[in-house]
């Protein structure tokens, strides 16, 4: 998808979304599309996906999937994603994670994925 912009791209994933049976199952799709994500894209695109990664929300001290651990990985290192987090909060509030990327680093850094 990353030849594919806008709307469509959106449409796109949020079909890719409702249709994998898993996060592990698209988990190729997010990684594809995390060098096109900034803060500006959260509710088209990182956002959503955040959220079919951790559907039932991220608790405090729990082992990550190695999906999960994969996709925000990529997403801790990209600078433009944590740039004006007012535009990012609520996603990260929905899933329970922290918006600061320090606190997700240190989340990576001390989960060790499973599975």
């Amino acid at each position: 998808m990353p030849h594919i912009e806008g709307r469509l791209r959106h449409a796109l994933l949020a079909a890719a979304i409702d249709r994998a049976g898993d996060f592990e199952e698209l988990l190729p799709t997010p990684m594809a599309s995390v060098p096109f994500c900034s803060n500006l894209t959260i509710a088209e695109d990182w956002g959503p996906l955040l959220a079919g990664a951790f559907p039932s929300g991220y608790e405090q001290g729990a082992n990550l999937t190695t999906a999960q651990h994969r996709y925000l990985d990529p997403l801790a290192d990209r600078d433009v994603c944590w740039r004006y987090t007012q535009l990012i909060t609520s996603w990260f509030d929905d899933i329970c994670l922290p918006p600061d990327r320090n606190a997700v680093r240190a989340i990576l850094a001390g989960a060790r994925p499973y599975r």
